[in-house]
């Protein structure tokens, strides 16, 4: 087998986090609790999940052993993430963690 030598790989992929923020903060649904009854010393917070579509591409570029020359190519991505947003007292939720589900 042939192996190719791998330059570099760029990711051009974005969560929107602005976004999934303002559709969290003007939406309803189900908030989730924690705190007060399970940890009498700590701060209670609300916190719901999400799930967003993320588009974009990975380059990656490699050196073409036949002609010497750096070559590139571009793979389309689309996958789902989890988002995680937090709700502190008074405030907005935030988009606190993501987790890619592929």
């Amino acid at each position: 087998m042939k192996k190719t030598p791998i330059t570099t790989v760029e990711t051009n992929t974005r969560l929107a986090e602005s976004l999934i923020e303002d559709h969290i903060n003007n939406m309803h649904h189900a908030e989730k609790n924690f705190g007060g009854v399970l940890w009498e010393n700590f701060e209670s917070f609300s916190w719901c999940c999400e799930h967003s579509p993320v588009e974009g591409t990975i380059e990656i570029s490699y050196l073409d052993l036949n002609n010497s020359s750096l070559k590139q190519i571009s793979v389309p991505v689309e996958t789902n993430f989890g988002v995680v947003c937090i709700k502190e007292k008074g405030r907005d939720y935030k988009v606190t963690w993501s987790y890619s589900l592929s």
